[in-house]
């Protein structure tokens, strides 16, 4: 009872984030004035950020919510676009009892923000020394390493060069080096790239990591690059290898004959992923997902896989899409009509191969969860086998 007046009377929005399941809860209806019953869509809807945000503080922003994934401390000041006189204030910190949950308020800052540091970009200064996971601020176009923290330092050895920086070659020698730079160049043009890159330590072995590539400055074409390492996948669903079948194969029939068995179900998506390339493939069936594009291309940041990868997630099941911060949800399944909906992994020798989702459309619906669809995993597993083997034969 004492929380929840001194709740309704805080001066800003009072918000926790489940972490495993991205879903914001808010503990009271604070409102900023340009944005009215919208405010808390700064805190779930990455594309409503940047058409609200000014542009020179949206690579603030996207490190903040990277914390947070992370679970570590974070705070940074931002402006609006409609009114950008007006410094609010985003501070967030983990739940020291619970490693699922992480709590934050948003607010109008007290002080006007700092957001350039001894002449370098404050996105490149607001974590890289504080976070536990190796930060590296790059610089494409001269191939250098401009600066990093002491995780990235050990990981790659610098710290044996007596003090010396490192370059490209030394992190990612060769053609991994050219997927590096491919990678950090999409990161300019499109604000931000995730997915899985190659790279060498200190040590000379190679190691495979998630990665998070975003712009470090406006104006500038420096990057700042988080490797986050993932542990490793669950060990359920694994793929079996493909039985040669000799009858006629469509994709389209064989995800549409799983959705009629589910009876009721809005639709069924299968999410192909490729996380080397930074995308995710999205093939759907079912009235929901009518409208969307066979086979379109999403950006592997923000998307189911990532989440599962990133959490080491046997499943993943969203009560109600309104409250995601997913960046996918806003993107592609609220659009779509989905308000609920349950993912499950399926994985390869080589790591994460595709998700399987069944969607609703109706929030908190009783059926999205693992033993309503348990009995179709084999049979999926089957079909995506095939049709991965048929596709690289160029026959589908």
């Amino acid at each position: 009872m004492v929380f929840s007046r001194w709740s309704e009377g805080f001066p800003g929005l009072l918000w926790t984030v489940e972490q495993s399941r991205s879903r914001l809860k808010l503990f009271n209806a604070w409102e900023i004035d340009q944005l009215g019953e919208s405010t808390s869509r700064l805190l779930k809807d990455v594309q409503f950020r940047r058409r609200m945000v000014l542009k020179a503080d949206q690579p603030l922003l996207s490190e903040f919510w990277e914390m947070v994934s992370s679970r570590q401390p974070a705070a940074v000041s931002f402006r609006l676009k409609a009114n950008p006189h007006v410094t609010y204030q985003l501070q967030g910190w983990p739940d020291p009892a619970d490693p699922e949950r992480y709590f934050g308020l948003l607010m109008e800052a007290m002080l006007p923000a700092a957001f350039v540091v001894n002449g370098t970009a404050g996105t490149c200064q607001l974590a890289l020394g504080r976070v536990q996971y190796p930060v590296l601020v790059f610089a494409p176009r001269q191939g250098e390493i401009v600066t990093c923290n002491d995780a990235a330092k050990e990981l790659f050895g610098s710290t044996a060069r007596r003090g010396e920086g490192f370059l490209l070659e030394d992190i990612a020698p060769a053609e991994l080096g050219d997927a590096l730079l491919e990678a950090a160049s999409c990161a300019l043009q499109s604000d931000v790239w995730a997915g899985t890159l190659m790279l060498k330590n200190g040590a000379g072995s190679l190691f495979g990591s998630k990665v998070r590539i975003s712009p470090c400055s406006s104006g500038g074409d420096i990057v700042r690059i988080a490797l986050l390492n993932i542990p490793d996948a669950p060990a359920s669903c694994d793929l079996l290898p493909y039985m040669e079948v000799l009858e006629p194969f469509s994709l389209k029939d064989e995800l549409e004959k799983m959705l009629a068995s589910c009876s009721g179900l809005g639709g069924l998506m299968f999410s192909d992923i490729k996380s080397t390339s930074g995308k995710v493939e999205i093939y759907g069936v079912g009235r929901l997902f009518e409208k969307l594009e066979w086979g379109v291309s999403y950006a592997y940041e923000g998307t189911i896989a990532q989440d599962i990868e990133r959490f080491c997630l046997d499943s993943l099941t969203v009560e109600d899409t309104m409250d995601s911060i997913k960046s996918i949800d806003w993107a592609m399944f609220i659009p779509c009509g989905v308000r609920s909906y349950f993912a499950k992994p399926f994985y390869s020798a080589e790591g994460l191969l595709a998700v399987l989702i069944f969607a609703s459309d109706t929030p908190g619906d009783t059926r999205m969860n693992e033993a309503s669809f348990r009995l179709l995993y084999e049979a999926f597993g089957q079909m995506l086998m095939r049709w991965r083997s048929l596709k690289g034969q160029g026959k589908n």
